[in-house]
C-alpha cells in the first residue's frame, strides 16, 4: 500500500506542476485602456528604409500578423492612410550558459575566511524576442504592445521558426481587441 500512496502522490505533484507551468504566459501585452479599438478598420506596416530589405523572419511575422488582424476584421491598406500602423521587431538578446566542473574550498575562523574556486566556462547564446506594437495614426501614440516571453533561437529550422512565429503572434492577438 505505501507504493500506491507514493505513486499517487508523485502523479498528483506532477499534475500540479504541469498545470502551473501551463499557466505561465507566453506573451505580455499592454494597451491603452482609453482607446476605442472598434474605430480601427485598416492597418499598414511601418515603412522600412529604402536600403533595408525584409528578412525571412520579418516576412513570416507580417504574414502571421496579417492573418490574425484579418480574423479580427482589420484590412491591410495599401493606397490610403490606415487607422493604425503595425511595428514589429525581433530584439536580439543573449544569455550565458556555464559549463565545466567547479571546485571550491574555504576556511573561516572568527568571522574571517578565505576561499578558492576554479573558473567555470561560459558560453554566450543569442536569441530573439518578438515585439509587436500598434500605433494609432491620428495621435501617433502606441496604443497596444505585445512581447513574446519565449525565445526565437538561431538554431531553429525554417519550419520551426515559422511555427514559433505563428504561435506567438496568435497568442499576442488572442485577446484583441482588449476589453
Amino acid at each position: 500500500m505505501p507504493i500506491v500512496n507514493n505513486l499517487s502522490t508523485t502523479v498528483l505533484t506532477c499534475a500540479l506542476l504541469g498545470s502551473l507551468i501551463g499557466c505561465s504566459a507566453d506573451v505580455s501585452t499592454d494597451y491603452d485602456k482609453q482607446t476605442n479599438y472598434a474605430q480601427f478598420k485598416t492597418y499598414q506596416f511601418a515603412a522600412k528604409p529604402d536600403d533595408d530589405s525584409t528578412s525571412l523572419d520579418a516576412a513570416r511575422v507580417e504574414n502571421a500578423i496579417t492573418r490574425e488582424l484579418q480574423t479580427h476584421g482589420l484590412t491591410l491598406s495599401s493606397d490610403k492612410p490606415a487607422d493604425v500602423t503595425i511595428r514589429h521587431a525581433i530584439q536580439s538578446q543573449s544569455d550565458y550558459q556555464s559549463s565545466g566542473t567547479s571546485f571550491g574550498f574555504g576556511y573561516g575562523f572568527n568571522n574571517v575566511g578565505i576561499g578558492v574556486s576554479t573558473p567555470t566556462q561560459y558560453r554566450e547564446y543569442k536569441y530573439g524576442k518578438l515585439i509587436v506594437e500598434m500605433v494609432a495614426n491620428n495621435s501617433k501614440q502606441v496604443v497596444w504592445r505585445s512581447v513574446s516571453q519565449r525565445k526565437l533561437k538561431e538554431t531553429m529550422s525554417p519550419d520551426d521558426r515559422e511555427n514559433f512565429i505563428n504561435e506567438q503572434i496568435g497568442e499576442m492577438f488572442k485577446n484583441y481587441p482588449p476589453q
